[in-house]
């Protein structure tokens, strides 16, 4: 089936209620015998280290809690420079760079504004900035963390399209990630802000804040942008978990004019929580 076809399908399927039934399904309680075989069939197809996870004593009793599931105690390394900047996740650089202005180049041919990702007025915040697309294989840990240490100022949910964000659609449908569902969280350093932009897809049953109860996916959904009082903003160190994919997707990282100097990473690179992936310029 060439591209172009299956761009057409995609369009034409009901991708949100898709989404939300096989978010449902991933939550009913199965019995051990199944759920097991799934399970081991999953950890074989794509590879997962079930080694680093942690195990419930009485097993994963849906396959969301499997999706979902946390690592052991040190085996991600945070990497320790005060100026170090961190990846969000487990999953691949698909692209990284300097923004022109408030456009995000993600392949020749393929880009898209800052201003149609957020909404908002603070995507003023980061034009002529940095950014950064990775992406979580099914296989990959789903839990997303901080890049760097700050407060959190707010967040803003998106509701949009589940399209599937694999490599044909990003392609071949112009500013995907900017009509697609969003969960962003702004965080303000001393350096500047910086905007974790999480992109919802096809199957993704929700994307869910580890600070706060907003959900995206839910059968209610609505636009929300919300920003803390003064005072009361959750605080975070970088490598802090910040938020969870109920399967897989990608992750944009926005960063402010001038804040960051990347490392010589190449698209197509692994990246795990914790590694090194800039630094701040400056002092």
């Amino acid at each position: 089936m060439n591209d172009n076809l299956k761009i057409f399908l995609f369009r034409g399927i009901p991708k949100g209620l898709i989404s939300r039934i096989f978010g449902i399904i991933a939550l009913i309680p199965l019995p051990a015998f199944l759920i097991d075989r799934i399970i081991s069939w999953y950890i074989k197809k794509y590879g997962v280290n079930i080694e680093e996870a942690v195990i419930p004593a009485n097993g994963f009793k849906n396959l969301n809690r499997f999706f979902t599931r946390e690592l052991k105690d040190g085996v991600r390394k945070i990497s320790k420079g005060k100026n170090d900047i961190v990846a969000t996740t487990d999953s691949r650089v698909d692209q990284f760079g300097k923004l022109k202005k408030d456009t995000i180049i993600q392949a020749k041919g393929v880009d898209y504004s800052v201003r149609d990702l957020i909404p908002s007025k603070m995507a003023e915040k980061f034009i002529d900035g940095h950014f950064i697309t990775l992406y979580l294989s099914p296989g990959d840990y789903h839990r997303i963390h901080t890049p760097v240490t700050g407060e959190i100022r707010g967040f803003f949910s998106i509701p949009g399209k589940l399209f599937t964000v694999q490599e044909f659609m990003v392609k071949g449908m112009k500013g995907l990630f900017a009509v697609n569902e969003r969960l962003i969280t702004y965080i303000s350093t001393k350096k500047g802000d910086v905007a974790v932009c999480k992109i919802g897809a096809m199957n993704v049953g929700k994307i869910s804040l580890s600070y706060d109860s907003a959900v995206t996916n839910g059968f209610f959904r609505r636009r929300r942008e919300f920003f803390y009082e003064a005072g009361k903003a959750p605080s975070v160190k970088k490598g802090d978990e910040i938020g969870i994919f109920n399967l897989g997707s990608k992750v944009i990282i926005l960063f402010a004019k001038g804040m960051i100097r990347f490392d010589r990473l190449r698209a197509g690179q692994k990246v795990r929580v914790g590694e090194k992936i800039g630094e701040f310029t400056g002092p």
